[in-house]
């Protein structure tokens, strides 16, 4: 077992999935939020949690365009690869297979392969399904079992379900493995299902167990608590997930283990996203920060004054190719020296000079604005 340079810990390396994760090169595109299964852990938020919309990384897809937009999206975040997720994907089955084979033809000529992993729920899961998602290009299926079943029947039901995927394999060459939540002081069934379906599994995933808006009362009414002050992360759900290593590692099994923190995912994973993505659009007015955000000028007009007027003051004081009109906004976004060096004269052309920090995502949410 060993500690990775991402804040994570695996044991026999990573699968390419992962690999391409925590680089920020994996879309993530978020099929629907539907789903059979109703999980108190479930930290989706209220936005997605049970509505039928598709998502790619921060961008809602409009039911014209939806995958045209999901590759340019791809195309933007430089992703060489898509992780598919919910809800349950095996609930909108047509759709998902459609932008499974969509994605990989779009990149088929600018990459060797464009890596499709998927995340499964298991009430859905026949035989026929996988068939249709293995022969659509998925390179790496990754199942969502009910760990915690104390019912035999359903765990055999379960387990007879990864064992169908794995059958696949030896024809489609996918990998097969399970992801699961760390859930504290579970270390017993976690590892219990594990050595159940380890035969059928090329990889074993663990997460650590993150609280959220929406699972934050059923978390706390079974007992768990935040990690630290303010963190997002569950406490004792990394000291069980190194526990189910360290005795993983003592059976010698063969099959990667990786364990996933919650700094993997935000300071690595989603960071390097951003940072891609910020890379792609930024502007010449644009400032890159260390967390992949962008810091720019940004000039808000008073009232009801006339846009054009506006511009034309501006063309006097800056290049053009240095300033655009940002409509969604209303504003005018340009370089942060120039609005600091100019803030008297901006303010007396009727401007509102502010600086600006925003996240390069499709939503441009705005972190800090500071009026100079």
């Amino acid at each position: 077992m060993i500690k990775t340079k991402f804040s994570s810990y695996c044991l026999n390396g990573v699968v390419e999935g992962c690999k391409l994760c925590v680089q920020g090169r994996k879309l993530v595109l978020f099929i629907t939020g539907k789903c059979k299964r109703n999980c108190f852990y479930c930290p989706l938020s209220e936005k997605r949690k049970g509505i039928d919309a598709v998502w790619a990384n921060e961008r809602k897809l409009s039911k014209k365009n939806a995958v045209k937009e999901a590759i340019e999206e791809a195309k933007i975040n430089k992703a060489k690869g898509a992780g598919i997720t919910g809800g349950d994907p095996l609930i909108c089955l047509n759709r998902t297979c459609h932008y499974i084979k969509a994605l990989k033809k779009a990149f088929k000529k600018t990459s060797k392969n464009f890596h499709i992993h998927i995340y499964l729920p298991t009430p859905l899961v026949t035989k026929s399904k996988l068939l249709r998602l293995a022969k659509a290009g998925v390179d790496e299926v990754r199942f969502h079992p009910s760990f915690l079943q104390k019912k035999t029947e359903e765990k055999i039901e379960e387990i007879e379900k990864i064992k169908l995927a794995k059958e696949l394999a030896k024809k489609f060459g996918w990998k097969v493995g399970i992801e699961i939540p760390v859930l504290p002081n579970k270390e017993r069934e976690i590892l219990n299902f594990i050595e159940s379906c380890l035969e059928y599994l090329d990889f074993i995933n663990m997460n650590e167990l993150e609280l959220s808006d929406t699972n934050l009362e059923a978390l706390k009414r079974r007992g768990y608590k935040e990690k630290n002050k303010g963190a997002y992360a569950v406490k004792g759900s990394e000291e069980t997930a190194l526990k189910i290593l360290k005795a993983l590692e003592k059976k010698k099994i063969k099959q990667k283990v990786h364990y996933c923190s919650a700094a993997t995912k935000n300071l690595f994973q989603y960071k390097n996203r951003l940072t891609l993505r910020a890379k792609t659009i930024a502007k010449p007015y644009d400032i890159i920060t260390e967390n992949g955000t962008l810091y720019r000028g940004a000039l808000y007009i008073k009232g009801r004054a006339n846009i054009k007027d506006k511009v034309l003051k501006l063309k006097k004081m800056i290049s053009s190719k240095f300033f655009e009109f940002d409509k969604e906004k209303k504003r005018i976004l340009c370089p942060v020296g120039f609005v600091l060096q100019h803030k008297k004269k901006l303010k007396e052309a009727g401007f509102i000079p502010t600086l600006v920090e925003e996240m390069p995502t499709y939503d441009k949410i705005i972190l800090q604005i500071d009026h100079v």
